[in-house]
């Protein structure tokens, strides 16, 4: 019975690492990602997160200011909501709904590198009267793995992006009339 027990586990660790599988976090992206350094710019609750994903990956630095690195990931945007859910018949609250939304850009040479990317991360979170402490935390607990899952996502994202053609760059500036004076 051990030995069967025993090949039974042998086979289906290795049939989980026959299709591929990983633990999350312990490696590098699968895509290469089109530069080597990068500096963090920017405030809020996910930056921590994103600096230790980004330093997951070898093959990048993480500088410590902008001009030794080949880009600039700037946060531009961290929103965070708690909207109601559900409500019972009593009209008391039973479920909450949390959001965060995370936007970032990505600069090269002080132009734009690629769209901004913005990452929505949701979590439901039932709600108990008789639990308010347990609830409260749950909620924190929450808040940070939604943290962690969206700067996972966007350094993931990182790999995909592209350069924007000319054309783009030149209708994401403001205009500026040419007879325009400056305001002195």
């Amino acid at each position: 019975m051990r030995f069967i027990r025993k090949l039974l586990l042998l086979a289906s660790l290795f049939a989980l690492t026959a299709c591929g599988f990983q633990l999350r976090g312990l490696t590098a992206p699968l895509a290469p990602l089109p530069f080597a350094s990068v500096y963090l710019d920017g405030q809020g609750a996910v930056m921590s997160e994103l600096g230790k994903a980004l330093a997951r990956d070898p093959r990048l630095t993480v500088a410590t200011s902008a001009a030794q690195a080949e880009v600039v990931l700037r946060l531009s945007d961290e929103a965070s909501a708690k909207d109601i859910l559900t409500i019972n018949r009593a009209g008391r609250v039973n479920e909450y709904l949390l959001t965060l939304r995370v936007t970032a850009e990505l600069l090269r040479g002080g132009e734009r590198y690629g769209e901004p990317r913005t990452v929505i991360v949701r979590r439901r979170l039932a709600y108990f009267d008789s639990a308010v402490l347990a609830k409260e935390e749950e909620e924190s607990f929450l808040w940070r793995d939604m943290r962690r899952d969206a700067a996972d996502q966007l350094a993931r994202s990182l790999a995909y992006m592209k350069p924007l053609p000319a054309a783009a760059q030149q209708s994401l500036k403001p205009a500026v009339p040419r007879d325009a004076q400056p305001v002195r």
